[in-house]
């Protein structure tokens, strides 16, 4: 079996720039932490890189009737064949509440992540466009409590 890499795989995809906001929070929240990373549009990443990392952690926002972000359409097809067992994961992303489908993207993501055989660190994170800000309190307390949970991981 390959050795997985310790960096911290943060995949975004973001149509208006929210999401990427999220996703520099979490990264400022990791350096802070001291826990090494590497950030990435979900363009730019090939799903089968997902199985190289100890831990990832996907950002996608949702549109429309509960859609994945468009980039994020194709990654997450790519995902099917992948055996993520023994591999740790976390998910984020925005919504709009006034929509039936409110973050359905995280949800999404959340049940595909644990059927390929990924564990969730901690419970996924759920913005309200409406009512909080990409870079607010929130989205600092969860990628904080991420962070505490990635950094007990790695002292045991």
């Amino acid at each position: 079996m390959m050795s997985l890499k310790s960096e911290v795989l943060i995949i975004y995809g973001s149509s208006k720039g929210r999401t990427a906001r999220m996703a520099g929070v979490l990264a400022e929240e990791l350096e802070s932490a001291g826990i090494p990373f590497v950030l990435k549009n979900v363009f730019e990443v090939n799903p089968r890189e997902l199985v190289e990392h100890s831990h990832f952690v996907l950002g996608c926002s949702t549109y429309g009737q509960g859609d994945l972000q468009r980039d994020f359409l194709e990654f997450e097809r790519g995902m099917d064949d992948l055996d993520l067992s023994g591999i740790k994961a976390a998910v984020f992303g925005s919504g709009n509440s006034r929509y039936a489908y409110y973050a359905e993207a995280v949800d999404i993501l959340e049940a595909k992540v644990k059927i390929q055989g990924a564990r969730l660190i901690c419970p996924s994170f759920r913005q309200d466009m409406m009512d909080e800000v990409p870079d607010g309190d929130e989205v600092r307390t969860w990628a904080a409590k991420l962070a505490a949970a990635l950094a007990g991981e790695a002292s045991s």
